[in-house]
């Protein structure tokens, strides 16, 4: 269990390191900076992959753990459930946070591919209007 809170240690610094990468302003009007960001993200999309991966893992381990103990084999399925939801509580929060960031970095990198998108077409368009 000791490796276990080593690892949920480090997953939590990444997935905060996940969350600061993704709360970065950009300027939207800017081109390069748009592109800057586009490149990010895509890196930081398997990243957060992985620890989602990570975090499924964590929190299926705890709850095998607990199903294996006999401490909990005298309640009923429902309380077991409850329990077990809050003694695994701190792997269930970081797996619904990864799962945000990685639905967030997915709908930023589409987000962003729209913008450029559209600044590429405002940039054909204005090749050929006459001033």
């Amino acid at each position: 269990m000791d490796n276990h809170k080593k690892d949920l240690q480090k997953l939590t610094i990444m997935v905060t390191q996940i969350g600061k990468a993704i709360e970065e302003q950009i300027d939207r009007d800017n081109p390069d900076e748009l592109t800057g960001k586009l490149q990010e993200l895509a890196s930081l999309q398997s990243t957060a992959s992985w620890s989602l991966a990570m975090a499924k893992q964590l929190y299926n381990t705890k709850i095998a753990s607990l199903l294996i103990s006999d401490f909990h084999k005298s309640y009923t399925a429902t309380d077991r459930k409850s329990i077990f939801l809050e003694l695994a509580k701190e792997e269930l929060f970081i797996l619904n946070l990864v799962e945000r960031y990685v639905a967030n970095i997915s709908h930023s990198i589409e987000s962003i591919r729209s913008i450029l998108s559209y600044k590429k077409l405002e940039f054909e368009q204005s090749k050929y209007q006459t001033t």
